[in-house]
């Protein structure tokens, strides 16, 4: 199923080397990103061509502050994503020329990110981020992709403050129920959000909180379904926080995400969007995002990608 994912993913470049036909940094990112867990990378003969091509369209798209989320208007969703995928190229390509472009690149994104975040808030948004990098409040899904760029920015050796991490680490815990509930921002329990918890935390060192364990029954008992808004976006982020729990957790887990997914690919390799579900409507209607968020909730049973390690 990812191989047949990969290769379809292949056929949708552009020629400027984007994938999708609307927020192109941030399509093109996800592609990528859904490429390298499958274990391809810049260095092959097969696949490298067209993801250095994809590489450079994104860089490409960075203004000089280091900001990726303004061309195609992904804002910190975009940046985030990118920044992510930027970060974990350089780590997976042995190319040191590209590596060291790479990082240069990551570091001036690292400062937005953490520019960000510094940004004054009221009480109960400190720490986390928003969809502008000068926004006043935060959001826990936003603050989910930030999270995640940093922890593997420091990966391969870029600075980050510990208080950066600290700050991000309150703020998510704001944002837990006792049940193991985790709201949008500070509100009811969003089932879309519980597997960011369940990364977020371990991505920023702590594993140990107990809402973590309540989290994990509660996704048990509540996983996704083949319908319903936002599909991509909670199966992608309950396989990745789900992986983090451990072997008895994700053994149990990882079936019911094979079961949901490798049934509903298309023949030619793509995924299509479930009944219901309303997260392209006004984005993009693109199989792009769906197969490469596909891709990224499979892979994770393969640990190839850096930041979805244990």
């Amino acid at each position: 199923a990812l191989g047949k994912g990969a290769a379809w993913l292949l056929t949708q470049q552009e020629q400027d080397g984007s994938f999708g036909k609307a927020y192109k940094t941030a399509m093109t990112g996800l592609a990528v990103m859904a490429l390298l867990a499958v274990g391809r990378t810049p260095d092959e003969p097969e696949y490298g061509p067209a993801m250095r091509r994809a590489l450079n369209f994104v860089l490409s798209q960075m203004r000089e502050d280091g900001y990726l989320g303004h061309a195609d208007n992904s804002r910190m969703y975009g940046h985030g994503i990118c920044t992510l995928m930027l970060t974990e190229a350089a780590g997976m390509t042995r190319d040191e020329i590209l590596e060291r472009r790479l990082i240069e690149a990551c570091k001036r994104a690292v400062k937005v990110i953490l520019r960000a975040q510094a940004v004054k808030k009221p009480a109960g948004h400190q720490g986390g981020w928003r969809y502008e990098p000068n926004s006043g409040d935060s959001d826990l899904s936003l603050t989910g992709w930030q999270t995640m760029a940093l922890r593997s920015a420091r990966n391969i050796g870029i600075d980050v403050p510990a208080s950066a991490i600290q700050a991000a680490v309150d703020y998510i815990k704001a944002n837990s129920h006792a049940d193991g509930g985790f709201a949008y921002q500070g509100q009811a329990d969003h089932p879309v959000l519980r597997g960011i918890g369940l990364l977020a935390l371990p991505v920023c060192g702590v594993y140990d909180a107990p809402v973590l364990a309540r989290t994990t029954s509660k996704m048990l008992a509540d996983p996704p379904k083949w319908s319903g808004p936002w599909f991509y976006y909670r199966t992608y982020y309950s396989a990745v926080g789900m992986y983090q729990m451990g072997d008895e957790a994700w053994n149990r887990f990882f079936p019911i995400v094979d079961e949901l997914l490798v049934p509903h690919q298309n023949a030619d390799g793509s995924w299509p969007d479930p009944p219901s579900n309303t997260e392209l409507s006004g984005y993009v209607q693109t199989p792009v995002y769906s197969t490469s968020m596909a891709m990224l909730a499979l892979a994770v049973h393969h640990h190839l990608l850096p930041i979805y390690q244990r």
